[in-house]
């Protein structure tokens, strides 16, 4: 988050919302002040300070108020500060876009920049399954079913070749590592891409943090199909 930017729009909310006096001739005996904001600015600024206040608490408020918005301007200036001080804080890992593997965040960029979450996860979840097809050279099947066939512990057939990630002459860790990464990537795809196939155009299902999370998913899927060496067997003559 750019924190500079975000008090700033917080600071903007609490003068849009300061009382002015009203020219002479509009003023009435019930009605003296106004916003100085218009309703422009004021549904405009109350829109962003929703966005910050998702990014700092991971949700949306259904109302935005002074309380709130001063709330946030402490939580952005001294709210980590007054946490460590009382021991109740400790440094957290943050997620760069461009840490995420070039596979996932390359497709999902134009989206995330838009704004539409959902359709940055969709995409990079698209690109990474297009990228192991290219790998094993298979178009023929599904998602979920070229990833258990291609981290299978089975021997690779003709026209089926598999991905290790470990040497099978080290049992335990390659049958950890085979089913584990089969299993993560089955997952993945029918939990979290599949299901983005059933969300309605205007419905956003996945909120900012949960999509940095399944970008962050795909991103490990992505680094195991990536660094896995490629078994394949000629077919039977």
């Amino acid at each position: 988050m750019d924190f500079d930017w975000a008090l700033e729009q917080l600071e903007n909310y609490l003068t849009l919302h300061e009382r002015v006096p009203l020219p002479t001739g509009e003023m009435r005996s019930n009605k003296k002040t106004r916003f100085r904001g218009s309703v422009a600015e004021l549904s405009n600024i109350e829109n962003v300070v929703k966005a910050i206040t998702e990014v700092t608490y991971g949700e949306s408020p259904r109302y935005v108020r002074e309380d709130l918005v001063r709330r946030l301007i402490w939580e952005l200036t001294e709210g980590d500060e007054v946490r460590a001080r009382l021991g109740l804080a400790e440094p957290a890992p943050s997620i760069e876009a461009s840490a995420l593997h070039p596979w996932v965040w390359e497709a999902a960029r134009p989206h995330w920049t838009s704004g539409n979450h959902d359709a940055a996860v969709w995409a990079a979840g698209v690109n990474v399954n297009s990228r192991l097809q290219r790998k094993v050279c298979r178009k023929d099947i599904g998602e979920g079913q070229l990833i258990r066939e291609a981290f299978s512990t089975d021997e690779p057939k003709p026209g089926r070749p598999r991905l290790r990630l470990a040497d099978p002459t080290n049992p335990s860790l390659f049958q950890d590592l085979q089913v584990g990464a089969s299993n993560f990537g089955q997952g993945l795809y029918s939990a979290v891409r599949n299901v983005l196939n059933h969300v309605d155009a205007d419905e956003h299902s996945i909120r900012e943090a949960e999509a940095i999370e399944a970008l962050s998913a795909f991103s490990l899927l992505a680094r195991w199909i990536d660094r896995a060496d490629v078994i394949k067997t000629d077919p039977v003559p």
